[in-house]
């Protein structure tokens, strides 16, 4: 270096000290503090139930039983086709970048497992990290800062975090009908949408979750007519779609020439097969022009989701679907009917589809527990229970709706009966 240019270096050094130090204290303090992390991540919180299962560990540790109805996911052992084709992924070295869409083979098995290979294309799919990460995608490829997403009456706990994460504006549409059930109605939707013309999507999960409410055929086709209509996204999160009761089939959507531009579906493996959920493999069905923006996107964020895995995933769609896991749910279901009227102050709502139970619990909001502690929401009546009970719920707060519990029932039946006559005991000592 010469020495003139280490006199202009020493200068730019000297001239970048003086600035720093010119700068106010107290702007220097609020870097080191909330402005070091984006104010969005402040838009929302951690998961609830996490809080109530650090509860259930400190019970578990003092050797007293737990009962874990909290957390929705498959139970079982992932069935063993499906691992061995992920075993030999990797053993044969099929570990490098794949195509950042998927597997051309996996998009085209998504059609089949969806009953929709002659109105879509591959190019038309995306594989991704999880349904999650389809959902993100969609809301960072449809929607400008500001747009509005609505969602139906108890959204699950994510969507609105991914949506403030992608600069969207989320509302949650309240049907004006007590007795839906919480379902969204086409009035409901036309209502929002004339009280919000920046709205950019519509997301329907259908079965849903927390409420395990299913949408008739008739109530999606409503739906999805107001959004075409309005020329905005229907966005339908079919996760629980393998997992509906009672004989009754999944209430597709119409796929035409009108429905195509604005129809968009979003699925994966966690709920419809055996201890999947840490495979995180999803996959969206879009209309070209926006399937093309995800791949855009998640050329630059994930590259798509691994490769062996992805190899796991075909195994599973390729191979006849296993009813077993929906006949082992619809029994649990029943189990948990057969208990409804022995839990004291709880409606427990029908459950057409999922595997959750959802509890209005409204009557047993203002009691006191034997200590004393007055019952004021959700989260506290959560806590009783895990406290008191060592089962382990989902309070309706997380989903928006005050009053009530969600109660995952994909557990073995030992432990089913055991967290029920647990938590009616429980209930019974409100007062």
């Amino acid at each position: 270096m010469t020495s003139s240019s280490t006199a202009c270096a020493s200068a730019a050094r000297a001239s970048a000290r003086r600035c720093a130090c010119s700068w106010p204290v107290e702007r220097r303090t609020a870097l080191e503090t909330h402005e070091r992390i984006s104010a969005k991540i402040g838009k929302f919180q951690p998961s609830l139930t996490l809080a109530l299962k650090r509860l259930a560990e400190e019970r578990r540790s003092r050797g007293l039983p737990v009962f874990d109805f909290g957390l929705g996911e498959t139970k079982g052992t992932l069935p063993e086709h499906v691992r061995e084709a992920a075993e030999r992924a990797f053993r044969e070295g099929r570990t490098m970048y794949a195509d950042p869409a998927g597997l051309p083979e996996l998009r085209a098995d998504v059609l089949r497992w969806l009953g929709v290979e002659d109105r879509y294309t591959p190019d038309e799919v995306v594989i991704t990290a999880g349904a999650k990460q389809s959902l993100f995608n969609v809301f960072l490829a449809a929607c400008n800062p500001a747009d509005c997403v609505l969602f139906d009456a108890a959204p699950w706990v994510s969507y609105q975090p991914l949506a403030v994460a992608a600069y969207a504006f989320p509302v949650q549409v309240l049907p004006t009908r007590p007795e839906s059930r919480m379902k969204v109605s086409a009035d409901d939707l036309r209502r929002n949408l004339d009280l919000r013309p920046y709205t950019k999507l519509f997301l329907l999960n259908n079965p849903c979750n927390p409420t395990a409410q299913l949408y008739s055929a008739d109530e999606v086709e409503e739906l999805l007519q107001v959004c075409v209509e309005r020329r905005v996204y229907f966005v339908l999160d079919r996760l629980y779609w393998r997992i509906v009761f009672d004989g009754v089939p999944f209430p597709e959507p119409r796929v035409d020439d009108e429905t195509r531009p604005w129809l968009v579906q979003i699925d994966g493996l966690s709920k419809n097969f055996r201890r999947s959920g840490g495979l995180r493999i999803g996959w969206t069905v879009a209309p070209p022009d926006l399937a093309r923006a995800m791949v855009n996107l998640q050329s630059h964020y994930t590259s798509g989701p691994s490769t062996p895995v992805q190899h796991a995933a075909l195994a599973a769609l390729e191979s006849p679907y296993p009813t077993g896991l929906r006949e082992e749910l619809e029994a649990k279901r029943d189990r948990i009917r057969a208990w409804a009227p022995k839990l004291a102050g709880v409606d427990v709502w029908p459950t057409p589809a999922t595997f959750y139970s959802f509890w209005d619990v409204r009557g047993a909001l203002g009691t006191r527990t034997p200590d004393g502690r007055v019952i004021r929401g959700s989260i506290d009546l959560a806590t009783w229970l895990v406290e008191r009970a060592g089962v382990v719920t989902a309070a309706g707060a997380a989903f928006l709706q005050e009053g009530y519990l969600r109660v995952s029932f994909a557990v073995p039946d030992e432990e089913l009966e055991g967290g029920l006559a647990a938590a009616a005991e429980a209930f019974a000592e409100l007062a």
